[in-house]
């Protein structure tokens, strides 16, 4: 669905994130690391490759409860249904996104889009394959709004392609828009983990919602990216089900029935008491982080490269080659999942030959 606007919007991205690497080398900003970057546009080959599956279902689903359950059939070909459908997307994406940081199960979907502990461009692709699929509940409002199933799509992609630019610390605040449109100053808090930033600014486009409902916060402090429960792996697929699989190792081992059931629906980071205190996990501390990777160490930049290639030339045919038997998707899905997490081995040994070099270097000093 909207896979001839991904022909478009896909070489622009690589094209902006490599202007964005170029400005940043030539200003010595140092705002890109390979490792890390293409860990993140890993997550989004893995992602929207299992969308090639789960969107075509959700279709099917939006158009059936279209057809039987709308209030409406708004016109596509009018402009007030498109600056409707706009400003009632960004309504539930706001909800949707906020829900996420709030319930554990909704963490989940949308904590890889978060693990980075850089920002950039490349950030902004680094999604998570389960998210729209756990949105789905509050996109599908739209199909009993009367919105049609292009509408909707369209602007799910108008909210990505415009989420997209806000990853980056290449611009500074912007007058006049602060505090009325998301900005990229306004996204990075939302990614900090700061004690201030925690939680807010949850707006796609708009930030009127988030000064409606009391989640807006101004960049007042210099800001710590990442998750406080580090994800200390490289790899693209386990990212994706990393949350999950804590929480089913809480829900293992609480002693409390309900507290294995409820985990799931309590705040995001509730763990049953006899659990966190047995096994209980490493505070966040901004006066003791430090960044999980070193951006400057040399990695084996060739197999990387290369691997990844291949992913994304394989990710292209899954995507725009609509004469694929749902057969032969699956096989490359499979393909795709597979190289996927061995380029997360590669990238997972470089970080341990890493650590195994500054060890040597320690102990000969």
């Amino acid at each position: 669905m909207n896979n001839e606007y991904l022909l478009y919007a896909i070489p622009t991205f690589f094209i902006l994130i490599f202007i964005e690497a170029l400005y940043s080398h030539l200003k010595d900003l140092k705002l890109y690391n390979l490792r890390n970057s293409l860990s993140g546009l890993a997550c989004g080959l893995f992602t929207t490759s299992t969308e090639v599956f789960s969107k075509a279902a959700f279709a099917m689903a939006y158009i059936w409860i279209s057809e039987h359950f709308a209030i409406s059939q708004l016109p596509d070909s009018h402009w007030a249904t498109w600056i409707a459908a706009l400003i009632i997307f960004d309504f539930i994406w706001y909800w949707a996104h906020r829900y996420s940081h709030e319930i554990n199960l909704l963490w989940a979907g949308h904590v890889p889009h978060h693990h980075s502990e850089e920002f950039n461009l490349s950030t902004g692709l680094r999604q998570g394959a389960l998210q729209d699929l756990m949105f789905w509940p509050l996109y599908i409002t739209m199909a009993f709004i009367g919105f049609s199933v292009e509408m909707f799509f369209a602007h799910l992609l108008i909210n990505k392609f415009y989420g997209f630019w806000l990853h980056t610390k290449a611009i500074n605040k912007i007058p006049l828009i602060e505090g009325i449109l998301s900005t990229p100053s306004a996204h990075r808090v939302h990614h900090g983990m700061n004690d201030e930033y925690l939680d807010k600014n949850y707006g796609g486009i708009f930030m009127i919602f988030d000064r409606m409902f009391g989640t807006y916060q101004k960049e007042v402090n210099p800001v710590i990216f990442g998750v406080r429960k580090r994800y200390s792996n490289y790899n693209p697929v386990s990212a994706h089900f990393e949350w999950l699989h804590a929480m089913w190792q809480d829900a293992v081992l609480a002693v409390n029935t309900w507290d294995k059931f409820k985990i799931w629906f309590k705040p995001t980071g509730w763990r049953p008491a006899d659990v966190a205190l047995k096994y209980p996990r490493v505070k966040f501390s901004a006066n003791h982080y430090q960044k999980l990777d070193s951006p400057r160490q040399p990695y084996p930049i060739m197999p990387m490269l290369t691997l990844f290639s291949i992913i994304a030339a394989a990710n292209l045919i899954l995507l725009f080659s609509p004469e694929l038997t749902m057969m032969a998707k699956a096989a490359l899905l499979a393909f795709i999942t597979l190289s996927l997490i061995a380029l997360g081995k590669i990238l997972n040994n470089s970080k341990q030959a890493e650590a195994s070099n500054k060890r040597k270097i320690i102990s000969a000093l």
